[in-house]
C-alpha cells in the first residue's frame, strides 16, 4: 500500500529508484547552495500599490520580498482556494523568498479583503478573479521580463492557475498544483442534507462554512483551527455562491488539455483529502500533455497542504526542491529523468484505485 501511495508500481520501482535518488541529492545540494539567501529578512507588503508598486493591478495583493536590495531569481504567484485569502501563503512565501523568489498573492473576488468592500464590489466572481490573475502575471512579467514566473495554486487556486496557464502559456514558466479542484466529493451526511434543504428554502441565506472547515479542511486539527480563527477567511457563502463554485470546479478539468507540452508541472495530493475526490488526479495526468511533470502522493495528508503555517516539512521540501530545480540557474535540469515520465501506465492504474472510499 505504501508503494502505491507514492505512485510507484512494483514493476517500476527498480528503474525509478536510481533516478529519484540522484535527483534528491542533486536538489538537496542546490537548496544548500543558497545559504546567504536563506538567511535574508523577508518583508511582507499588504498594500504594495500605496508603497510604489504602481505597476500592479488595483486589487488586494500581498507581496513578499527580500529586505536586502537583492534582485530576485524568479517570481512565484500563489493563488488561494475557496474561502481563503492571499495571506494564507505567508509561511510558504517566506520560505520561497529565502530561495531567491519574489512572491505575489491576490485575494480572489469575494474573499479576503474583498469582503469588506462596498456591496457593489464585494461579490464572488471567479471570472473576474481569473482576469485579475492574468493582469498580475503581466505586471510581474513587465517588471521582471528576464525572470521565470511560476503559478502555485491550491484547490480552487490550482484550477484558476490551470486556466491562466492555458490562456497565456508563453508567460508562465511552470505550475504547482496542490489538491487541484477537479471533482467534488458527494456528501450524504444528515447535517449537510438539512443545511442544503434550508438553503433551497431561503436562497439568500448565508451558509455557515465553519463546521465544514473543521471537518473537511484537514486531518490536522491545527490547520483547521487556524483557518477558522483567521478573521480574513470567509466563514459564510450563499447558495448561489456555492453553486457557482461547484460549476467552476466541474469545468476546471476541461482546461488541462491545452497546457503546453513544454510547461513543467508539479502535482501534490494527499490521500486523506475529504473535500475533493483525489483520484481525479488520474484524469488530470491522462489529459496533461506536459513532458516535464512530477506527481507527489502524500500519505496521510488532507486537503489543505500549503495554505497554512503548519506545512508538513516533507510537503515544503517537495515544493521548494521542485521550484529550485526549475530555476534558470543551472539547477533546472537536475536530471531530466527525474521529471520526465515519472510514472507509467501501471502506476496510473494503481493510483486510480486509491481514495475510492
Amino acid at each position: 500500500m505504501f508503494n502505491r501511495q507514492l505512485c510507484f508500481g512494483n514493476k517500476n520501482l527498480e528503474r525509478t529508484f536510481g533516478a529519484a535518488l540522484a535527483a534528491f541529492f542533486s536538489t538537496l545540494i542546490s537548496l544548500q547552495s543558497l545559504p546567504a539567501l536563506a538567511q535574508c529578512q523577508v518583508v511582507r507588503d499588504d498594500a504594495p500599490l500605496e508603497h510604489g508598486m504602481t505597476n500592479l493591478p488595483n486589487i488586494p495583493i500581498c507581496v513578499w520580498r527580500s529586505k536586502e536590495e537583492v534582485k530576485p531569481q524568479a517570481i512565484a504567484i500563489a493563488v488561494h482556494g475557496m474561502v481563503m485569502h492571499g495571506g494564507v501563503y505567508d509561511h510558504l512565501a517566506n520560505e520561497l523568498v529565502g530561495l531567491g523568489f519574489e512572491v505575489y498573492a491576490q485575494d480572489l473576488r469575494g474573499y479576503g479583503r474583498w469582503q469588506f468592500q462596498p456591496s457593489g464590489k464585494s461579490g464572488l466572481s471567479y471570472k473576474a478573479s481569473l482576469e485579475d490573475l492574468k493582469a498580475l502575471v503581466r505586471a510581474a512579467r513587465n517588471e521582471h521580463p528576464d525572470l521565470p514566473v511560476f503559478l502555485i495554486g491550491e484547490s480552487m487556486g490550482a484550477g484558476l492557475s490551470l486556466r491562466a496557464a492555458e490562456a497565456m502559456p508563453g508567460e508562465i514558466s511552470g505550475l504547482v498544483l496542490s489538491s487541484p479542484a477537479l471533482k467534488r466529493r458527494n456528501y450524504c451526511e444528515p447535517e449537510m442534507v438539512k443545511d442544503v434543504a434550508a438553503l433551497f428554502a431561503n436562497p439568500v441565506r448565508q451558509f455557515d462554512m465553519v463546521p465544514y472547515i473543521r471537518k473537511f479542511a484537514s486531518d490536522d486539527p491545527q490547520i483547521a483551527q487556524e483557518t477558522i480563527e483567521d478573521p480574513m477567511v470567509r466563514k459564510t457563502l450563499s447558495l448561489r455562491e456555492l453553486l457557482t463554485t461547484a460549476s467552476v470546479i466541474r469545468s476546471n478539468i476541461n482546461h488541462v488539455k491545452n497546457i503546453p507540452a513544454n510547461m513543467p508541472v508539479l502535482v501534490i495530493q494527499g490521500d486523506h483529502d475529504r473535500m475533493l475526490q483525489q483520484n481525479a488526479v488520474v484524469t488530470l495526468l491522462k489529459k496533461l500533455k506536459s513532458t516535464d511533470q512530477t506527481v507527489r502522493w502524500l500519505p496521510g495528508k488532507g486537503h489543505v497542504l500549503i495554505e497554512t503555517t503548519h506545512i508538513d516539512p516533507t510537503t515544503l521540501f517537495t515544493v521548494k526542491s521542485w521550484l529550485v530545480g526549475h530555476l534558470p540557474s543551472g539547477a533546472e535540469r537536475i536530471a531530466k529523468v527525474s521529471t520526465k515520465a515519472k510514472y507509467h501506465q501501471s502506476d496510473l492504474m494503481e493510483l486510480s484505485s486509491i481514495g475510492n472510499y
